[in-house]
């Protein structure tokens, strides 16, 4: 993918494309971890570069003042919402631990002459 293509899509397109090369590489990469030959081995390493140039022409643009319009069905519920719905765990008792006996120093004696 050029450089010109990547200028012409709108920010949301750009992000879209990046998550799309990211689902590739992760399926190359799994491909490669399961020992098995990737039909192209230089895939790897063009979907990396692919998405550090959209990532770097999308900064350029948000520097440029264009804003990311977010859709709000991709967010994801907030920490608050995920800690409410987790079971409080159970408390643990500890055994009470005995006092231990206080060791016998054993070391040499001077003898005073």
């Amino acid at each position: 993918m050029k450089a010109k293509e990547i200028r012409g899509m709108s920010l949301n397109e750009a992000q879209e494309k990046v998550l799309s090369f990211r689902a590739d590489l992760a399926k190359e990469r799994a491909v490669l971890a399961s020992g098995t030959r990737p039909e192209n081995p230089g895939k790897i390493r063009f979907l990396r570069r692919n998405i550090a140039r959209v990532l770097t022409i999308m900064l350029e643009k948000q520097k440029k003042g264009e804003k990311i319009i977010e859709r709000k069905e991709e967010k994801k519920p907030a920490k608050e919402a995920e800690k409410k719905q987790k079971k409080p765990e159970a408390k643990k008792t500890e055994k009470k631990k005995e006092p231990e006996k206080k060791a016998k120093k054993t070391g040499k004696v001077s003898k005073k002459k």
